[in-house]
């Protein structure tokens, strides 16, 4: 389009990089660029700030109705004003002019990826996740041993680890959190754990039920049923009608329904310590990866370097120092950044489809792993859950204040 450029101003509140990160993805992802060519935000901006688009139009100051109803549903334009000004009009009041383009190259690595595997239901988009490090049956020997001791410290975890093969440590907690989603372990306080008795979850699927074993493994365990295996995690021990005890009827519906909203969840974390960042080596995530930054108190993710060389990972978030499971840091921070993409649902397969960079936290990811005992597969950047029902997928996505996408795309053979 070739035209007038003008500028139309918006009161906006949050940190502005925010603000000018989700106006930039909304311009991308309705194919605005051509309209909306550049944006600039007030100098000095602080929590309540004036935001200026510069667009490109026909007519100096009118925007066609179909093009303002589409810029109405971003939540950062939702206050403009109604006057068109000009360069001079802003420059003595706004900052240099921001390239949409240039600001999307941000999100280059995260949009080439979404183009070549746009559909996370496509089968051949699958990809090996990073459990195909794992020695073969380490999570189903690790099990075994762990239900034997009954409770223990990490240490003896990682002791039992480091003799199936698996001495990394990241591995090693990527094990341990397998097991917890799927039932078999659970954490108590000052770094202990514990396998809980074993039990039999029954679900739907298809129409039909399907029993599989949670908790401890005993000698019984294998012969009770038929084993499907899975990378990275135990096999599903599925028990035919009418055989084990302890039954858990929906466990993921009650536990779903049981998690708190996101809001009062992350008010129940941890608070670190005294924490001085003046006197911390600190890199701030950007929703990729982690960079050097200078702490003005704003939100985010950190990584903070000890002075002894430790490196610990902590959410700044409500005037405090959060403390979690790096999951659990990074889905909170990605929250607060606005760069959750939305949850897809393929309502004939029952799958939820959930970006690797929004991977919920612990207690929420448990709820959809019990809907099947199966661990999620990764499908080129997307985490697909199996056999989830359309209540938990929307239950889970309003406590935690995701879109939930119920139009999945075109599935090809």
């Amino acid at each position: 389009m070739r035209g007038v450029r003008w500028f139309r101003a918006y009161r906006t509140y949050g940190p502005a990089p925010v603000a000018v990160e989700k106006v930039a993805r909304f311009v991308q992802r309705h194919r605005l660029g051509d309209v909306v060519v550049s944006l600039r935000v007030e100098r000095h901006a602080g929590r309540e700030f004036w935001l200026f688009l510069t667009l490109e139009t026909e007519q100096w100051g009118e925007l066609p109705e179909e093009l303002e109803d589409i810029l109405g549903e971003c939540p950062v334009l939702s206050q403009p004003l109604p006057d068109a000004f000009g360069l001079e009009d802003i420059q003595g009041m706004a900052s240099g002019d921001l390239q949409v383009r240039a600001l999307g190259q941000c999100l280059e690595y995260r949009q080439v990826r979404r183009e070549s595997f746009e559909n996370p239901f496509e089968v051949d988009a699958r990809v090996l996740a990073r459990d195909a490090e794992l020695p073969e049956d380490a999570a189903e020997r690790l099990l075994w041993f762990l239900s034997a001791a009954g409770t223990g410290s990490w240490s003896s975890l990682r002791a039992a680890c480091r003799a199936l093969g698996v001495t990394d440590a990241g591995l090693a907690s990527r094990l341990a959190r397998h097991l917890r989603l799927l039932g078999h372990l659970e954490l108590l306080d000052r770094g202990r754990w514990a396998v809980p008795p074993a039990a039999v979850a029954c679900v739907q699927v298809d129409g039909r039920p399907v029993r599989f074993l949670v908790g401890a493994r005993d000698s019984r365990s294998l012969t009770l049923g038929s084993v499907d295996r899975q990378a990275g995690g135990p096999g599903r021990v599925v028990v035919p009608q009418g055989v084990g005890a302890g039954e858990l009827v929906w466990p993921a519906d009650a536990l779903s329904l049981s998690l708190p909203g996101v809001a009062a969840y992350r008010a129940g974390l941890g608070t670190l310590g005294s924490v001085n960042p003046q006197l911390l080596k600190l890199r701030l995530f950007d929703g990729q990866r982690f960079a050097e930054a200078a702490f003005s108190g704003q939100v985010g993710l950190f990584e903070l370097t000890l002075p002894d060389g430790r490196t610990q990972h902590a959410l700044h978030v409500d005037g405090r120092w959060v403390e979690g499971e790096f999951f659990t840091l990074r889905f909170l921070a990605v929250q607060a950044m606005g760069l959750l993409e939305a949850w897809r649902f393929h309502a004939d397969r029952e799958e939820l489809a959930v970006r690797f960079e929004g991977r919920l936290p612990e207690v929420y990811e448990r709820a959809l792993v019990l809907c099947s005992g199966l661990l999620p597969e990764s499908r080129g950047g997307w985490l697909v859950y199996q056999n989830v029902p359309l209540r938990v997928a929307a239950r889970l996505a309003a406590k935690l204040d995701v879109a939930l996408d119920l139009t999945a795309p075109e599935v090809h053979a």
